[in-house]
């Protein structure tokens, strides 16, 4: 037995082992500020510069750029050809210099930004320059024309004789959007299950008899935890979304996708709170009603208050039930990744964006791993917190 023991143990251990190398080895060498604080969707910028014309200036790239990246001494910035996130061949921008002409332009596509300055950063994606030469005629260069910086770099050096359009995108790939989404999830969920969680847990711990009705509402928080988490997501959006429909409210929504968790959170928070209730000594409410309080005051006064690690390491496990989730919010959050999430509209958590990612034919890995890092350290940084705290409630009830 103690052998089959610490062979399930082994192989736990080795399957736990396997996952994180997989995560971090695809993933870390992807998470930087971009990924973190980006958009998801890029963004494509397309534009225009009124006359801009070859400068004398011979622009001195910076000594730190690498063999793979080409630059332009005419115009001020540098270009390598790499992968971005979404596994495409892209030319990014490096390096621009402060006086680069090609800072000058403004964006010509309709809009509410036409007309206004146009980024021309490191970091964003060049796919088509257009410039005149010196016949007249137009130009196309980039990897619109399936060149490389090494074939179209020296090419507009040597015959740009103005610079007419440019076209190019500055890149998503982030989770920022989901990150806000998973945010608002978090608060608006407990927000509307914790009162009623703990309220639960009070009444069956000082109000409710023990009789059957006692037992058969125990049982059903006990089978509510057990229910899979899609089948509360099926429940959110046939029993929930029409009562929300009646303030105004139409389709997937953060708002449903928190109430849904928060029905989900119930069995965790009542029973977390009731056993936090259980743990504080008799002793302490026996003194309070020597003194005179009545049994609210005692239970709201004293008990309460000394249960209050307890709960408030409920309210943690349930921020990592939160976060980790993804099931539950496919059908009431929807699977829409949003750059700039609102409360009444779809979006996506980080959970159940690493499900789009991993969709279709082409799943993409690294960037679903980046996002499980940051979920894992989340998580883990919850659990640490409710190890301290309920190790800090225990050396409290024992002095």
């Amino acid at each position: 037995m103690q052998s089959l023991t610490w062979l399930a143990s082994g192989i736990s251990a080795w399957v736990l082992v396997a996952i994180l190398v997989f995560i971090f080895s695809n993933g870390w060498k992807l998470l930087d500020r971009t990924v973190l604080l980006g958009d998801y969707h890029a963004r494509n910028i397309v534009s225009g510069f009124d006359d801009i014309q070859t400068a004398d200036v011979v622009f001195t790239p910076p000594a730190s750029l690498g063999d793979d990246e080409v630059a332009s001494t005419r115009y001020g910035f540098a270009v390598r050809d790499e992968i971005d996130k979404e596994k495409n061949h892209v030319h990014t921008i490096t390096w621009v210099d402060d006086r680069s002409p090609l800072r000058n332009g403004t964006i010509t596509t309709a809009g509410p930004t036409q007309g206004h300055k146009a980024p021309f950063d490191a970091g964003m994606n060049i796919n088509k320059l257009v410039f005149i030469d010196a016949s007249g005629e137009e130009v196309y260069v980039g990897r619109f024309k399936q060149q490389t910086p090494q074939e179209w770099i020296p090419l507009l050096d040597s015959e740009a004789k103005q610079i007419a359009e440019f076209h190019g995108k500055v890149p998503g790939g982030g989770m920022r959007g989901s990150l806000i989404a998973t945010l608002m999830l978090i608060g608006l969920s407990l927000f509307f299950s914790v009162p009623i969680g703990i309220f639960a847990a009070i009444y069956l711990y000082a109000i409710a008899k023990q009789n059957r009705l006692t037992t058969f509402v125990r049982s059903s928080i006990e089978l509510l935890a057990g229910v899979p988490s899609i089948i509360f997501s099926m429940m959110g959006i046939t029993l929930i979304f029409p009562i929300i429909r009646l303030f105004g409210l139409s389709g997937q929504s953060i708002i449903l996708g928190s109430l849904t968790m928060a029905v989900l959170l119930l069995p965790v928070l009542i029973r977390q709170t009731e056993e936090a209730l259980r743990s504080v000594p008799p002793s302490y409410a026996q003194a309070s009603l020597a003194l005179g309080a009545t049994q609210t005051e005692t239970l709201f006064r004293v008990v309460l208050p000394a249960a209050r690690n307890g709960i408030f390491s409920a309210c943690l496990l349930a921020v990592s039930r939160i976060i980790g989730e993804s099931a539950a919010l496919i059908f009431t959050m929807g699977t829409a990744i949003q750059d700039s999430p609102a409360v009444t509209s779809g979006a996506t958590s980080l959970a159940v964006q690493i499900y789009v990612l991993m969709g279709g034919e082409n799943p993409n890995f690294e960037l679903a791993s980046a996002i499980s890092i940051v979920i894992l350290i989340l998580v883990l940084a919850l659990n640490l917190t409710v190890k301290v705290v309920s190790a800090l409630s225990d050396k409290k009830g024992k002095a």
